[in-house]
Parts: C-alpha cells; structure tokens; sequence
C-alpha cells in the first residue's frame, strides 16, 4: 500500500467500535460502521505502528497483517489485509485497489474468467493467494468459538465475498459479509452458488454514483451477489430503508450516464463544481477526481456511515 490510501492514525474514528454488535443478527449500521473503518485500517499493511495504534484503541485483542504479492505473466496482484480478534469477533478485512500499486491495477484489469469458470480472472487469482489467511481466520474462529466477520471494500469487497466461499468450504461460514464499493465478482454460475448460501448474509454499500460498484457491467456477463443498501451522494446510510432482496443486480451501469448527467447539473445550480476534498497525504487533490471515482473512494463511505 501507498499514501495514496494510507491516512494518519489521528484521521481514524476511535470511537468505530462503539455500536458493533457481533451477536447482533442480520445486518446493522454499527456493525457496518465498524467493519468500513476496518477495511481501511486494511490499507495500512505497510504501517504497522498505524495498525497498532488504532488497533489498540479500538480494544483488539491482537491484530495480524498479511502481504502477498506476485508479478508473472501468468498474473500480477498484490493482496493486503488483517486478521484481527476482539470481544465475541474474529475478522479478516482486506485492502482494495490501491493506484500507487500497479498490481492492484493489474488484478482489476484482468476480468476475463478462465476455463471452467465465471469468476473474474483477477480477482480468483489475488483471493486464491490469501488461502491460509483465510483458513486461519477460520482456525482463530472455530478455536475461540466467536463469530468470522469478513468485509473489504473496492477490490477488497470482491476479496471478501470470494473469502467467505473458501470459509464455508471449511466448514465456517461468516456470520456476516460487509463489502463497500463492491465491483461484480462473477457470472450466473458464481452468483447461484453464491447466494444459496451466503446471499441472505452478504451486505453490500453503494454509495452515490459510485462506479466501482457498476463494474464489470451485467451485459458482460457478470453479475452482483448478496443484498444491496445504497445512499445518495453526500447522505446517509439509513437503516430504516430495506436492503435489496437476494439477488439483485443494482446498481446497473446503464443507470450510470443519467445519474451522472443530473448530479452535474445539481452541481451546477448549487454552485459547487469541485468535489470535497479528503484525508490523507493527497486529500486536497481529491477537489479534482470526477464524482463516479470521489463517490467511490473510502472516507466517501465512512462518512455516509457515521453516527
């Protein structure tokens, strides 16, 4: 990871954990919350004493990271994330795409599923690399007899989802799965499979005019999994709004042109013709990326999440 992603551990909510709720059952915006703040402490696996800090704040009982990388012709990726284990809940979050990292570029850029599969190309290849974390997860789940959360955003959503197949392949299935910003993993093939087991539990955020969340495009064969929340651009997540069944496909990248084509122009008429800027060492240039990108990028969801 980069400091493209990485933010300064007083930019962390020390107060995340306050609402989470491991016995809770079914989806919950504290847990959600939680979970977000999670996935970007996963973009910190090159800063350990970040990953201490805001670990230690948030009462983890120990906290793991991982980093596997490979650069082949074959495949590139490098995939990042955390095991982490607090009261009542054992976690595996994972990083998403950082752009300062040409093999996130190059995972995401290999969409095209092998022979014999639907699932995206580079995505199988950059979850199958975090096997043994996964099953150590799984391990520190079944050892300390608490609940596997599992949750990413961005490449990290997709790493998720793939993630809690490969755990209920081992006999655990996660209490829950929390992916923001998720892009579409798989085909039909991959969403049947998916979703008779693990639909009902898998809970995926989008935020505004979020792009990430449109790809790759249904007409391209892949398709969503779990159930859908989503926010307007600048709003809130409200739990009082009911997810998506089982199933859906939302949001369309068709829908993407229009919905981007009227935000514009309630930009326009407001006065407000930058995007808001961000944390991190770049936040100020943040003013500068197109609304479909900034919608997409990890305080966008935080923020929509908080109390």
């Amino acid at each position: 990871m980069s400091t493209f992603v990485e933010i300064a551990p007083e930019e962390y909510d020390l107060a995340a954990f306050k609402s989470f709720d491991p016995a809770a059952a079914g989806f919950e915006i504290g847990n959600a919350r939680a979970m977000m703040w999670l996935a970007q402490l996963a973009y910190e696996t090159h800063r350990m004493p970040t990953i201490e800090i805001v670990s230690r704040a948030w009462d983890f009982k120990s906290v793991a990271s991982f980093i596997k990388h490979k650069t082949s012709l074959k495949g590139s990726f490098e995939t990042c994330g955390l095991i982490g284990e607090r009261a009542g809940a054992v976690i595996l979050a994972f990083a998403g795409t950082d752009p300062g990292i040409w093999q996130n570029l190059a995972t995401d850029f290999t969409p095209l599923p092998q022979a014999g599969s639907d699932i995206h190309e580079g995505f199988r290849l950059a979850a199958a690399a975090a096997q043994s974390e996964v099953e150590q997860a799984v391990r520190l789940s079944q050892q300390s007899q608490k609940p596997l959360f599992i949750t990413g955003h961005s490449l990290g959503a997709a790493l998720a989802a793939l993630a809690a197949q490969m755990a209920l392949e081992e006999g655990s299935p996660p209490s829950a799965v929390y992916a923001f910003g998720m892009p579409r993993v798989g085909g039909e093939k991959f969403e049947s499979s998916y979703d008779a087991s693990l639909g009902a539990r898998t809970y995926r955020l989008v935020h505004g005019i979020d792009l990430v969340a449109r790809v790759p495009p249904s007409f391209a064969g892949f398709r969503h999994v779990g159930r859908v929340l989503q926010c307007d651009a600048g709003a809130k997540f409200d739990r009082a709004m009911p997810l998506s069944p089982i199933g859906s496909d939302d949001p369309s990248f068709g829908e993407q042109l229009p919905n981007m084509f009227r935000r514009g122009v309630s930009n326009v008429l407001a006065g407000r013709i930058l995007s808001p800027t961000g944390p991190g060492t770049f936040g100020t240039i943040f003013r500068f990326i197109p609304p479909e990108i900034r919608d997409h990028l990890q305080d966008s969801y935080w923020t929509a999440l908080a109390p």
